[in-house]
């Protein structure tokens, strides 16, 4: 049960940068001209369908144009890193989103995204710090709370993991990976009834959520641990 969580799965964990796109808005020093707002505008939107659309390539291009119009558009940078990510080119995503946070100091999408970034890099104590700058920053966020869970499962500090599931699901009671998660922690910590209790949860809302791959990997955990 290998989840991060994010509206765009990527390992497990979860970027929520295309959940929200904010509107692009041209500001650069000087007032552009009227082809430059138009094209700056076309190719940003351009952008967001193909990312939608997971023409990952194509976005890439576009939004490289909307940085080239307007350099100090931190969300062309951002989003730009995450068509990167989705692609597996993690280390040039995580330059994107290095350079949207220099423009931008407090943009949680960025430091989730980038997060997201290193833990598949393998660098997981910069990941975890990137996720702790989000919840400082926005202390509801439940993709932060879930994938520095996650990691810290990962890492074996099943009571951290714990810790962070609750809080996960404290903000968002209907997140399957966080019960199902939650229940492998309490597992490995020899609360074989509470692990039951939150598998049986997982498996429960993965199939309301018509997710049929997860719920019969959830049940086949649940048939080892009652065995």
């Amino acid at each position: 049960m290998n989840y991060i969580h994010k509206a765009t799965i990527i390992l497990g964990i979860t970027t929520s940068v295309l959940s929200g796109i904010p509107v692009a808005v041209y500001a650069a020093q000087e007032a552009p001209t009227r082809i430059q707002q138009m094209n700056f505008q076309e190719y940003y939107n351009q952008g967001v369908q193909k990312l939608e659309q997971g023409n990952f390539n194509g976005a890439i291009e576009d939004f490289s144009r909307v940085v080239q119009l307007n350099p100090k558009y931190y969300e062309g940078f951002c989003l730009r890193g995450l068509a990167k990510s989705q692609l597996g080119d993690f280390k040039a995503a995580v330059i994107d989103f290095d350079q949207a946070l220099r423009l931008n100091p407090n943009h949680t999408d960025a430091y989730n995204s980038r997060g997201t970034a290193h833990a598949e890099l393998g660098s997981i104590e910069a990941a975890i710090t990137d996720f702790n700058q989000v919840l400082r920053i926005d202390p509801k966020s439940v993709d932060a709370y879930y994938n520095r869970g996650f990691l810290n499962y990962r890492q074996g500090n099943h009571k951290l993991a714990i810790a962070d599931f609750n809080q996960a699901l404290q903000i968002n009671p209907n997140l399957a990976d966080a019960y199902g998660n939650r229940g492998l922690a309490e597992y490995a910590l020899g609360d074989r009834k509470s692990a039951i209790t939150d598998l049986q949860q997982a498996a429960n809302l993965f199939q309301r959520q018509g997710d049929t791959p997860r719920y019969q990997q959830t049940q086949a955990l649940l048939q080892q641990i009652q065995m």
